[in-house]
């Protein structure tokens, strides 16, 4: 089992750009400090919740203030970026990074973001498709001519990454036949955000199709993505994410999208503990002490025949040194129980 942070870059509207990179840069350093082995941001655009429209000029900065953590995007929306660009992003981070970059590849769950630029979103499919092969290509570090479908580019050239042929690639989804098609072609699959007997089936083709596989790739992994809370204790943990609840209601881990409305009504103290027992119940949040947490994740990581564990810390009301914290118990004591469990 590997571990690693997945961060959205969720913010509440009125926390000042400047101030949530500083805060999320401090907690990826000690990430890498304490030898977690991944962290993956996520790209959002047009929405003031999220503050990562371009990825790649975060995970330089990373980059730069970190040694050992693998950086990634879980995912580059591909329609949305010209690849042969994209290519060279990429290459130039893995230098940066001295071969530590992990590059997710997405067509982009929301099509508002192609519809503002203009992109036709039933094209999104066949432009991700290509751009894959397109960057693959580019990645070898020849001079090529790509006269493609979607693309039509001549003459290109980009200095090669430092992982040869490429970096490790990644999905994020839960459909099953998305999960054939990572398997089949070499990627990784990231799925989450859905309790453990939902995401069995994309889990299950994933693993059974790699098996068929003559020669899988010694990188690919399987990785689930879950909010986590841990505290010393369990009952310090119940008591804390209810006041968390009190605070901003069930957007203290729901959808950006779901914040404004949720706090308009704040709940009571019984309502909000009825919350938390929800949200661990429905699997949205893994949250406790540190035994606690690793059990859950151990049985988590056992059904769903799992590699890598990605944690999502950055709740809601959650204040940075409470990300921290967690953070810091997930590396130093979570992570070694849950490697004795599986």
């Amino acid at each position: 089992m590997q571990f690693g942070l997945f961060d959205i870059m969720q913010v509440l509207p009125d926390v000042p750009s400047g101030q949530a990179y500083a805060e999320h840069l401090r907690a990826v350093e000690v990430a890498d400090q304490l030898g977690l082995d991944y962290y993956f941001v996520a790209e959002r655009h047009y929405m003031p919740h999220y503050r990562t429209p371009t990825p790649s000029v975060w995970l330089g900065a990373l980059a730069a203030r970190t040694t050992r953590i693998r950086l990634g995007t879980l995912a580059y929306t591909i329609p949305l970026h010209n690849p042969a660009r994209l290519a060279e992003e990429v290459s130039m981070l893995d230098h940066l990074s001295r071969g530590r970059m992990e590059v997710g590849v997405g067509l982009g769950h929301r099509p508002e973001e192609l519809v503002a630029l203009g992109i036709d979103p039933n094209r999104r499919q066949l432009l991700m498709m290509e751009g894959i092969v397109l960057m693959q290509r580019a990645w070898r570090g020849e001079p090529f001519d790509h006269p493609g479908t979607a693309y039509r580019f001549h003459g290109l050239y980009v200095d090669p990454p430092v992982q040869r042929p490429h970096p490790p690639l990644w999905y994020a989804g839960n459909d099953p036949m998305a999960a054939q098609w990572c398997a089949n072609n070499g990627l990784s699959l990231a799925v989450g955000f859905q309790p453990a007997d939902q995401l069995l089936g994309p889990c299950a083709v994933y693993r059974a199709t790699l098996k068929k596989q003559p020669e899988p790739k010694p990188s690919q992994r399987l990785a689930l993505m879950r909010h986590l809370y841990i505290a010393e204790n369990d009952a310090a943990a119940d008591e804390e994410m209810t006041r968390d609840v009190m605070a901003a209601g069930e957007a203290f881990a729901a959808s950006p999208r779901q914040i404004a409305q949720v706090q308009k009504t704040r709940m009571t103290r019984g309502e909000a503990r009825q919350a938390v027992a929800r949200l661990k119940e429905r699997q949205v949040v893994i949250g406790g002490g540190p035994e606690t947490c690793a059990r859950v994740i151990a049985e988590t990581a056992r059904t769903l025949m799992l590699d890598v564990f990605l944690a999502n810390p950055w709740l809601t009301s959650v204040e940075p040194e409470r990300v921290e914290r967690t953070i810091r118990l997930f590396a130093t004591e979570v992570a070694p129980r849950v490697k004795e469990m599986v």
